[in-house]
């Protein structure tokens, strides 16, 4: 007979049944809090009960029910964490009752009516490697409203700074030290030459003397928005300062990516690929993981969201809908600047790439832009797949 613990998580704490697979409640729902006294009572209980062939079941609830998943594998429990939405559409009845007791014997129930695959822990090495890259999108993400920041403070306290380091230039580590230290006209004004330019100097800056003097001319001519004293400019100075720290730590999360996505054997085989990069390829394990635990390419393309919606009403069936957008958007995001990437290189290089004469042959059809290099990424993760499949053999 099947055991089944039926666990509805919630933020620190969780409520909890046990059911057979006759329908007897075994332990009537009752919440437990994530700690490891509450956790010790509950398998204390259980144990007392002497039953053999005992499964956990619960919703993946982003970090919350990370706690108890870790608690039950320790424990060697047979353990299923399955997407939310499989519990939204089973329902145990039709009124619109949803309480956490309710929500467990749901989830009994599903688990009883349906084959779910077990949870098998990934290696520690791919578990590192994505915790590691949800850091560095975590802080991309804040670089770049920082970087907004950044900018439009420079327009405000000294626009001219953009005619001295221009296009991305302004993100460099001098450019973004030198302003953290003059961040207005008055400031460099007032600094005699020489001082700037030991600052270049000491920086190893190829035009050392020439640079603080054009930066002079700037400062005498320029008339920004507002004075030396006002609140905006020390504001551009610390946000140089927490611009210029975001990017060393992002360059540094950079670095242990690809060091520990070197141990996987898959990282050759999607390096080969070409313009894929080292980092590209080690973004892409970190978020795909253990990529021989998809079958096949329609398991892969749903986990990343490229799977598309499809819609029927009577005898109209539309099967080439848009995406769905459901899986991981990280690998979208990595995909699709894979395949731009792949595209533009190929058109430099003028050489022959079966994703950039797909994106061609796609554009030729009258797709667009967006739509060609969607349908790109699809061939690129079927390349992918088949590629780490062969290691596998």
């Amino acid at each position: 007979m099947h055991n089944c613990l039926a666990i509805d998580v919630a933020k620190s704490k969780s409520m909890v049944t046990l059911v057979n697979s006759c329908g007897e409640v075994l332990i009537e729902p009752y919440e437990v809090n994530h700690s490891m006294n509450d956790f010790s009572k509950l398998l204390n209980r259980m144990n007392k009960l002497k039953l053999d062939n005992i499964s956990v079941i619960m919703e993946s609830t982003g970090v919350y029910h990370r706690p108890i998943e870790r608690f039950f594998l320790e424990h060697n429990f047979k353990v299923f964490v399955i997407n939310p939405i499989y519990g939204k559409m089973h329902k145990r009845n039709l009124r619109k009752t949803k309480t956490d007791k309710e929500d467990c014997f749901n989830l009994a129930n599903l688990f009883f009516t349906n084959t779910f695959k077990e949870y098998i822990k990934p290696k520690q090495v791919y578990l590192d490697l994505n915790a590691l890259s949800r850091q560095y999108f975590a802080l991309d993400e804040v670089c770049v409203s920082i970087k907004n920041r950044y900018r439009n403070l420079i327009y405000l306290c000294f626009p001219e700074y953009e005619l001295v380091f221009k296009n991305n230039t302004i993100y460099s580590d001098i450019a973004l030290e030198f302003i953290e230290k003059y961040p207005h006209p008055a400031i460099v004004s007032n600094t005699r030459i020489d001082c700037l330019q030991n600052f270049f100097k000491k920086h190893n800056f190829r035009y050392w003397k020439a640079r603080p003097k054009k930066i002079k001319e700037y400062a005498s001519n320029s008339y920004p928005s507002v004075n030396m004293n006002d609140e905006l400019v020390s504001n551009l100075s610390q946000v140089a300062r927490l611009v210029h720290e975001y990017q060393k730590e992002i360059v540094i999360i950079k670095s242990k990516i690809i060091t520990l996505a070197k141990k996987s054997k898959y990282f050759e085989a999607i390096h080969s690929i070409y313009g894929i990069g080292e980092f590209t390829t080690s973004i892409i394990i970190a978020e795909l993981g253990d990529i021989n635990r998809f079958h096949n390419i329609k398991e892969l393309t749903a986990y990343c969201g490229l799977d598309p919606s499809i819609k029927q009403s009577g005898k109209s069936i539309n099967v080439h809908g848009p995406i769905s957008k459901s899986g991981n958007k990280y690998m979208r995001k990595i995909l699709y600047m894979a395949c731009t990437n792949i595209i533009r290189l190929a058109a430099i290089s003028n050489q022959e790439n079966d994703i950039e004469i797909y994106y061609r042959k796609k554009r030729n059809e009258g797709k667009h832009h967006y739509a060609s290099i969607i349908a790109c990424t699809t061939k690129l993760l079927r390349k992918i797949l088949a590629l780490c499949k062969q290691l596998d053999k």
